[in-house]
């Protein structure tokens, strides 16, 4: 059987589509005890103030490659023949690690995770000490 013909198959009779993975956050069993304490501080805070839920300061980071690489995934080249496009890629290439976080009423941010190296700001690893730095030294003077 050829792949159109699976492929109608699938579509007209059985009604499957093809749908593309998404990429979430992993929950580990530890988790569940944290979302439900939570949960648990949450409702009983929004019965007093109904406003609470607004003022929460949702964040995120997100790494930016600087060299321009594309997600190929995402990608499509539209030809008459295959181009045979070919993008080669360094194995550790430079990005800059890019916070921002938000509230119903503003947007705070963005704020750029990096070192003062010899030639300069360089982006640097997030982990603990950097994340805290960025609260005291950046976040809190920002919201004050």
């Amino acid at each position: 059987m050829s792949v159109s013909t699976v492929r109608k198959i699938l579509r007209n009779i059985l009604q499957c589509y093809p749908f593309k993975i998404t990429h979430i956050q992993e929950l580990v069993p530890a988790d569940l005890p944290k979302r439900e304490a939570f949960a648990r501080q949450f409702l009983p805070r929004m019965e007093v103030d109904n406003a609470w839920p607004w003022n929460i300061l949702w964040t995120d980071e997100a790494h930016f490659h600087l060299q321009g690489s594309v997600n190929t995934q995402n990608c499509r080249i539209s030809a008459r023949e295959n181009p045979f496009q070919m993008q080669p890629l360094p194995l550790h290439s430079q990005k800059v690690t890019v916070w921002c976080g938000f509230t119903a009423a503003f947007i705070v941010g963005p704020f750029f995770f990096e070192e003062i190296g010899p030639s300069g700001s360089v982006t640097c690893t997030v982990n603990g000490t950097h994340y805290e730095s960025l609260l005291l030294n950046q976040l809190i003077p920002a919201l004050q």
